[in-house]
């Protein structure tokens, strides 16, 4: 499943999205979602649950970050294209 998260931290319904998320699913995030890559703790722990985490990189770099400050793996929309079709069944966006 490949679950879209686009509202930063302090939308309650990010966070729960990111919850639904379990081993083999992929969470990408993009618009203000991207903030949710400067989570260490977070990443980490979804990391370890076997969750791939993924920011749109010009995202998170239009935001005034550096890529070396995403704890999340970057993307281009090339990929993000691919992880829609390659998950597409199951998106909950």
């Amino acid at each position: 499943m490949m679950i879209i998260v686009k509202y930063p931290p302090s939308h309650s319904i990010s966070l729960e999205k990111i919850k639904l998320a379990k081993s083999g699913d992929v969470i990408v995030l993009l618009q203000d979602g991207v903030l949710y890559a400067l989570d260490e703790k977070l990443i980490t722990e979804l990391k370890n649950k076997g969750i791939e985490v993924k920011a749109l990189k010009d995202d998170f770099v239009c935001r005034g970050y550096s890529e070396e400050e995403s704890f999340a793996d970057l993307i281009g929309y090339d990929e993000f294209i691919d992880l829609t079709v390659e998950k597409g069944e199951k998106v909950i966006g």
